[in-house]
């Protein structure tokens, strides 16, 4: 069976090094590269501890040598231009995990779309997509009689407030027609909680909340991997994490 081959961008850091990990022992893959800003002082160095792919080292985007079926994107909102530059260089799927994205390139992204498969995501996690998912049933069902709010918490390295996955969350909650102001959505920093959302319906005599709990960092790589997989084979489009959810 042929494997899917992927280059990781970002991949020194703290997400970039567990998805070169749990890449370099799937078997439905082949680890075409671990990326790194040009100039690093980790290039060359090992890239995974894993004995599968101890070959594997880090290298510049500069370096990356074909096939490459899709890529995933973990470094930083400068760093995206560099996974689109490959993306289109390479014929590639493109998932993008990296969060805080300015307009340029959240555009860049958009006009990348047209011609490969572009998924964007504050949240790899599948789980999430269907909190979201349900939020949005919920809101619906519920109608205007119940208020919504979204706390979200996060370790205190975090520097986005509120996350990604908030705002995506009350998108959700919009979606089903549930009124949720900005004010509505609150945010906490504190040790080294990897990520929990609550989504909370307030109506007359009950309370609903939702809570997805994030409790180990292997989830989002999961399921970037599990996206880039099924972006690989997609046509040229804009697709959501939903997309893969309910595919």
């Amino acid at each position: 069976m042929s494997t899917i081959h992927i280059v990781i961008l970002g991949a020194a850091g703290r997400m970039g090094r567990r998805l070169t990990e749990l890449a370099s022992i799937d078997p439905e893959l082949t680890l075409a590269g671990a990326v790194v800003r040009g100039g690093a002082d980790q290039i060359g160095l090992p890239a995974s501890l894993s004995p599968h792919a101890a070959a594997i080292g880090f290298i510049s985007a500069d370096d990356v040598a074909g096939p490459v079926h899709a890529i995933i994107d973990f470094s930083s909102d400068s760093g995206v231009f560099s996974a689109i530059a490959l993306a289109e260089k390479f014929n590639a799927a493109l998932v993008v995990g990296t969060t805080a994205l300015s307009s340029s390139s959240t555009s860049a992204l958009r006009e990348l779309s047209a011609r490969r498969p572009v998924l964007v995501t504050p949240n790899t996690s599948l789980g999430v997509a269907a909190v979201a998912d349900a939020v949005s049933r919920l809101a619906r069902h519920l109608g205007p009689g119940y208020t919504c709010s979204i706390l979200e918490i996060h370790h205190t390295r975090k520097k986005d407030a509120p996350s990604g996955t908030a705002l995506r969350l009350a998108h959700a909650a919009r979606a089903g027609s549930a009124v949720i102001n900005d004010a509505d959505i609150h945010s906490e920093r504190t040790g080294e909680v990897i990520g929990t959302h609550t989504v909370t319906f307030t109506g007359p005599c009950e309370v609903i909340e939702l809570t997805h709990r994030a409790t180990s960092r292997d989830l989002f790589a999961l399921g970037a991997l599990h996206a880039a997989k099924w972006l690989s084979r997609q046509q040229p489009g804009w697709y959501t994490i939903e997309d893969v959810l309910h595919a």
